[in-house]
């Protein structure tokens, strides 16, 4: 495999803050520390390196935690400047003690500490807390905990995945941010459903003013959310909120687990996601009547991609790159050929023509909204 450069990778301003990362960013679920020898994934890592990702993330329920030891074994190898990469962690299931789940003060900072001894670093560039409705936590909690590591200097900025919008704009008004001192019925940057309706679901306009007024925490920089064009609900929720308030947006998934390279038309291919052990639930989503459904569409968007030279995987990428709020896509690869492919998604941007888009628009249907991550 040449390393030779068949595109420039462009830089995206994250939101709010000073950092540039790569449009297409390398994720490390299902493959490192699992589907593939360590030494496939040193050989991924460094071939996304040097074409210029920037940012490399991983969680503690990957492969529980295998991933990021087998990245951090990689840093330590490849001993690349510390100031050239990002890493961004995700804190989402450590484990099966009720602590090591949820987003308890214990469980994020306890989360964090582990995944840098597995690491081997000082710090991450990027906290991410992940929210799930079966363990609840006061928000304050989780705002509070994030400040504190940043301040700690175990991260430098941190967001959330996961999360409503609702439960973004509660952090906001939780934290240091311009907008907590703007009466909510003066927001008019937010759309009124999301301030004067959704919001009033958790606290009144009167409690979120005390609150701002209260806290002089660190706001969230980005949420990390699922994208594909499959999974396309997040739009109606986040884009306005993301262009005003200038929050960061990574999003995973953009393959829908694979099912958008139409590898899985006709059967579960040896050494897929869908045939691994312990991927079930994906397997079931694969095989549903609803991606059955979903058959006819993608084998029209491997037609469509066809004809504008690229494959169907390119250009299911290329979709989530040109949309202009995004800061970066996560992607995976369990090949360096596979990572090749994907990275010159960015090559297939200049061809999604109005044209093109308006027919991926027919070809797509507005209902379909099943996640994958």
């Amino acid at each position: 495999m040449s390393d030779t450069k068949k595109f420039t990778m462009p830089y995206r301003q994250l939101g709010c803050t000073g950092l540039r990362v790569s449009a297409i960013s390398l994720g490390t679920n299902v493959t490192f520390g699992q589907q593939i020898s360590d030494e496939m994934a040193e050989k991924i890592a460094v071939y996304a390196y040097k074409q210029g990702v920037n940012m490399f993330e991983t969680c503690e329920c990957y492969g529980d935690g295998a991933a990021e030891v087998t990245l951090g074994k990689i840093l330590k190898n490849q001993n690349w400047r510390r100031s050239s990469y990002i890493i961004s962690v995700r804190i989402s299931r450590g484990g099966p003690a009720v602590t090591e789940q949820g987003l308890s003060r214990k469980h994020i900072i306890e989360g964090l500490q582990n995944a840098l001894e597995r690491l081997q670093l000082d710090y991450v560039d990027i906290l991410l807390v992940t929210r799930h409705p079966e363990f609840p936590n006061p928000t304050e909690e989780v705002v509070r905990t994030c400040t504190y590591l940043i301040e700690k200097g175990w991260a430098f900025y941190w967001g959330t995945s996961k999360w409503s919008s609702t439960e973004i704009m509660i952090i906001l008004f939780t934290s240091n941010n311009p907008l907590r001192n703007v009466p909510l019925r003066k927001c008019t940057c937010l759309s009124l459903k999301l301030l004067t309706f959704d919001f009033r679901n958790f606290v009144t306009h009167k409690q979120a003013q005390s609150i701002a007024r209260q806290f002089n925490l660190i706001p969230s920089a980005l949420d990390q959310s699922e994208y594909h064009m499959f999974q396309r609900d997040f739009l109606q929720h986040i884009q306005e909120m993301s262009t005003k308030l200038n929050l960061g947006l990574i999003t995973g998934s953009p393959l829908a687990g694979g099912l958008l390279t139409g590898k899985y038309l006709d059967g579960i291919p040896a050494y897929s996601r869908a045939s691994l052990k312990g991927q079930t639930v994906f397997l079931d989503r694969v095989m549903s009547c609803k991606d059955r459904l979903h058959s006819d569409q993608i084998r029209q968007l491997v037609h469509l991609a066809s004809r504008i030279k690229c494959t169907c995987a390119q250009l299911a990428i290329a979709w989530c790159l040109r949309t202009p709020f995004v800061s970066s896509v996560l992607i995976g690869a369990a090949t360096v050929d596979q990572l090749q492919e994907n990275l010159e998604s960015i090559t297939v941007l200049p061809r999604l023509s109005l044209a093109v888009l308006t027919e991926i628009e027919c070809i797509l249907t507005p209902d379909s909204s099943e996640g994958f991550l």
